[in-house]
């Protein structure tokens, strides 16, 4: 992960603040009247690519389109570092990687009422610690939301590194808060903050909250820097927000076949609560035997029995990451005509998704890939001069029980959708990549001047055929399909 540095000269007033989100507000009746009509502005070079040439002369700033178009967007008041989405009925939660107090950092609060006019609610910033980085999460069925956070006071990475090294301070979370927003999504309450630094003192990355929305599970990402007695995976009872508790933790070492500490990133749940997919990294080494998915069941922590625990049923790894680490990001659970298939994702240079059969969980193994052109190893040379990150990311589906559509954001590539209705063929059917938007309070690698870069996950809206997702530099969008996106599988449109 990369990470963000503030770059305004003087901090914003906490009262001036306020003032600017009261005239922020939105209205209306929160639909879309008639047909978008198309608007494309095609790709000019692979798919997928932000060529040098059009930034060069200024074309990608403009953006690229086909068979999408732009509902409504809150440019978060242009604060930038804007990573991971979360929402809760009408209201939406977007969470940031700055690094430094401001008043700025923190969760942002929408209200999407009116999808042509998301309206930002306010910013709230947790007394805990700052950072939620990748860690936001909902649990639609209790209205109970999980952020990360990172001590302000006495942060995990200097503990661990001796130094204030921002390169990893996103990875070093050690605490998760615990919000309810069952009441008023548009008035987050923090109900209880749970001290993960004893837990994980490798740091904490990975979350989910599994269907029922009384179990969180979390992991770390830096196992190796930690002793090897430390917890890998942990299940965190919420089902009383205001009194979270861990229930069960798993170790690597309780795979045999490890050759060495894995780092731990991001997982799904199969729709009964029942079976944990998870995305596992190589430690120290490039070990493939460390590189996938690992499967366990966790029926006993889903029906609270005794001795709950987690039990690992199988893995599937891969070797197609091209340069680099060999990764295992995230994973996406859904039914395709009541087949259960994982598709993970590899965030690395290379092979981006690897399209993987559930129906045994002890007998997993890679079926299908796909990739962009952009991000296909065998055009390396050609997007090299492009100074661009074309991995994709996190993702979404239009239908957990019946998915025909997969929605990826897929960094500087932008977001992009997937027709997955034959898994062993994945089509894509349009792309959305934003306009750039390069005026950000904070700043880094990833706060480019002449692109987007997209890497929350995606939330597809089928009462209205809108799609959401957040951006780095850009903030929050509402999108929607056109008739140029062609045949798809979108149940409403």
């Amino acid at each position: 992960m990369k990470r963000f540095k503030v770059v305004a000269s003087a901090l914003l007033a906490t009262s001036a603040l306020a003032a600017v989100l009261a005239a922020c507000g939105g209205g209306g009746n929160g639909g879309i009247s008639g047909v978008i009509a198309a608007d494309d502005r095609l790709e000019t070079g692979l798919q997928g690519q932000v060529p040098i040439a059009d930034q060069n002369s200024g074309r990608s700033m403009q953006g690229y389109r086909k068979g999408v178009a732009l509902v409504g967007q809150s440019t978060l008041m242009d604060r930038g570092g804007n990573l991971q989405l979360a929402w809760y009925k009408n209201c939406a939660y977007v969470d940031n990687g700055s690094a430094g107090d401001h008043p700025l950092e923190g969760l942002a609060v929408l209200d999407v009422s009116d999808s042509a006019k998301p309206s930002l609610v306010k910013i709230v910033s947790s007394p805990t610690g700052r950072n939620s980085w990748e860690g936001l999460e909902v649990g639609a069925a209790t209205g109970v939301m999980l952020a990360f956070a990172t001590s302000r006071t006495s942060p995990l990475y200097t503990s661990l590194y001796g130094s204030a090294n921002p390169s990893i301070e996103a990875i070093a979370a050690d605490a998760l808060d615990v919000y309810d927003i069952s009441k008023d999504c548009k008035s987050p309450v923090r109900v209880a903050s749970l001290d993960t630094r004893d837990l994980f003192p490798g740091g904490m990355h990975g979350l989910k909250i599994a269907p029922d929305g009384k179990t969180a599970y979390i992991s770390t990402i830096n196992s190796f820097k930690a002793p090897q007695s430390q917890a890998t995976i942990a299940a965190v009872d919420i089902s009383v927000p205001s009194a979270p508790k861990v229930i069960a933790t798993w170790n690597w070492n309780d795979d045999p076949e490890n050759t060495g500490a894995e780092a731990w990133h991001d997982g799904d749940i199969s729709a009964d609560g029942k079976t944990l997919y998870w995305g596992n990294n190589a430690g120290k080494t490039d070990d493939a035997k460390q590189t996938g998915v690992r499967a366990f069941d966790v029926s006993s922590i889903q029906n609270r029995s005794a001795n709950a625990a987690f039990k690992l049923l199988g893995k599937v790894n891969w070797t197609d990451c091209n340069n680099g680490p060999l990764q295992g990001h995230t994973v996406q659970y859904a039914l395709i005509d009541s087949k259960p298939y994982i598709f993970a994702g590899a965030e690395c240079e290379g092979v981006q998704y690897h399209v993987i059969p559930v129906s045994d969980p002890a007998q997993m193994k890679v079926v299908s890939t796909y990739t962009t052109e952009a991000s296909d190893p065998r055009n390396s040379s050609t997007v090299a001069k492009d100074n661009m990150v074309y991995w994709g990311h996190y993702t979404g589906v239009d239908d957990v029980q019946n998915a025909t559509t997969m929605f990826v954001t897929w960094y500087g590539s932008g977001l992009r959708l997937l027709d997955i209705r034959d898994p062993l063929h994945i089509k894509e059917f349009a792309y959305y990549n934003p306009p750039a938007h390069p005026n950000n309070v904070f700043c880094g690698l990833m706060c480019a001047t002449k692109s987007e870069y997209v890497m929350s996950d995606v939330r597809y809206d089928a009462s209205t055929g809108n799609i959401w997702f957040a951006g780095v530099n850009g903030g929050f969008y509402v999108v929607h399909t056109t008739a140029s996106a062609g045949p798809n599988g979108l149940k409403s449109q």
